[in-house]
């Protein structure tokens, strides 16, 4: 095979792949979702109740699963069991304020 032939092939073979590339892409695209969007809150089912008081706090998803509560600068909070050597080095104590 000659080097014109061998560029050839490698054109062509780069064609296929991209246009392959393309259409997985698109059909990804295209295809409906199942089940709920991520990060709606699931409804209550009883009527007077808001979604919003069932729904989680954004602070159970932060800094890991292990919460701790520390007094941080006079007010009792909860965080992450990562975050606290960073709190007990600005002054913050384990537990809740006095």
């Amino acid at each position: 095979m000659n080097r014109n032939a061998a560029q050839k092939l490698r054109l062509a073979l780069v064609a296929v792949l991209t246009a392959a590339l393309v259409l997985s892409v698109a059909a990804l695209a295209a295809a409906p979702s199942k089940g709920k969007p991520p990060g709606k809150p699931a409804k209550s089912g009883k009527p007077g109740k808001s979604a919003k008081a069932k729904s989680p706090s954004a602070a159970q998803y932060q800094y890991g699963k292990t919460k701790v509560t520390i007094c941080h600068k006079g007010k009792s909070i909860t965080v992450g069991g990562p975050a606290v050597k960073a709190h007990l080095r600005h002054g913050d104590s384990i537990g809740r304020c006095p």
